[in-house]
């Protein structure tokens, strides 16, 4: 990589004590062409090195086993779609495990921060978490350790990853980032060797962060992920790999340049830009960006809906299942409030939860009359937008 121009000194200095001054110097030197790759940060490792660490991270995780439950779920799936009736063979490729519904934030969109979440709130037991492991390690691929809340506020979160990485699991969480400033904490997290670590930044700037993100701390989010890819480059290792997620709405779009910005003088391997789920719609508009590829609603007759049309299937009921804090197996990530319990951890098996004529019953619903179920109404499965 060329050697960086003294005039980009000022962009690789701290992004946290200089906010304003950094977006302004950044608008006022931005070309009417592509950006510049003026913030990217140095590459610690040669590419032939991060390539072997990724094969020699991805193989153990694709065991014969696994690869056949995937191809049999998969091709299930598509079978019952062709046929519109209930197929299942095999299991779940992926799980949202959801270690706690409690959050540390009151972000304005969120039904654990309006705290309206309307099911019972709380942390994992230890013990339950283990015996989820136990029956979902042999085939599935990809956990999710997070599902309302913020994950990290379990005190055994870093146990939890580690057994789940242990077993071979591609292992991601989403985090609001709060605890990654705690620089030991950070340490320990990448030393886990977690698959992927979401941190939610919905702001490029202390004023627009604060809107959305209430009780957060901008400033220290951004340090805690300075910590996390410090370490990754210190000990040499291509995971976790570090997402900036960016939910992009009214108060915010013209930030997204700088949010792409702020990602590469971050190091961090991807910036996503995200549209919002609305929960409220009498306050959609202020809430919904311009920008028409950043809305997954339109405005018809008065009323809001989702872009597209409805479709007669859901791949998340076939290749994905939800196991909330306190054990109960649910349908997708979209039923937040529980309201459609497919059975109980602490009760019953997974195997007996996913072919139970209550889960059966549910796929049946969804195929024939998906447009008629709520939860579906608001979820973007199958529609053709961004999201």
């Amino acid at each position: 990589m060329h050697a960086a121009p003294a005039d980009e000194a000022f962009c690789r200095r701290d992004y946290m004590d200089h906010p304003v001054a950094f977006h302004a110097r950044l608008k006022k030197n931005r070309p009417l062409g592509p950006e510049p790759d003026l913030l990217e940060p140095p590459t610690s490792r040669p590419r032939r090195f991060l390539w072997g660490a990724r094969l020699r991270y991805y193989l153990p995780v694709f065991t014969p086993r696994r690869v056949f439950n995937a191809l049999a779920i998969t091709g299930s799936y598509y079978l019952s779609r062709l046929l519109r009736r209930h197929l299942v063979w095999g299991r779940p490729l992926s799980y949202f495990v959801e270690p706690t519904n409690l959050c540390n934030l009151r972000c304005t969109e969120c039904p654990v921060g309006l705290k309206q979440l309307r099911r019972p709130q709380g942390l994992m037991d230890a013990s339950l978490y283990q015996n989820v492991l136990d029956q979902i390690a042999p085939t599935a691929l990809h956990v999710l350790l997070y599902f309302q809340g913020e994950s990290f506020i379990h005190p055994q979160i870093i146990p939890f990853i580690r057994s789940a990485v242990e077993r071979h699991l591609l292992v991601e969480i989403s985090t609001n980032g709060t605890r990654l400033a705690n620089a030991e904490f950070a340490e320990q997290l990448v030393r886990t060797r977690l698959w992927r670590l979401i941190v939610s930044v919905d702001g490029a700037s202390e004023e627009t962060y604060q809107i959305y993100r209430q009780k957060g701390h901008f400033h220290r989010v951004l340090r805690g992920i300075r910590h996390v890819v410090e370490v990754k480059r210190r000990l040499g290792q291509a995971f976790p790999q570090v997402v900036l997620q960016f939910l992009v709405m009214r108060h915010n779009e013209h930030e997204i340049p700088a949010i792409k910005a702020l990602g590469r003088q971050l190091g961090v391997d991807r910036v996503v830009l995200k549209s919002p789920q609305i929960y409220h719609f009498s306050d959609a508009e202020a809430i919904l960006p311009t920008n028409p590829r950043f809305r997954r609603y339109e405005k018809v007759n008065g009323t809001y809906r989702l872009k597209g049309s409805f479709s007669g299937y859901c791949r998340k009921l076939w290749i994905g299942s939800v196991i909330t804090q306190d054990g109960q197996v649910l349908p997708c990530c979209f039923d937040k409030d529980a309201t459609y319990p497919l059975g109980n951890l602490n009760q019953s098996s997974l195997a007996a939860v996913w072919r139970s004529g209550k889960t059966v019953s549910f796929r049946n619903r969804v195929i024939r009359h998906r447009e008629k179920i709520p939860m579906c109404r608001n979820c973007s499965e199958g529609l053709r937008i961004f999201f």
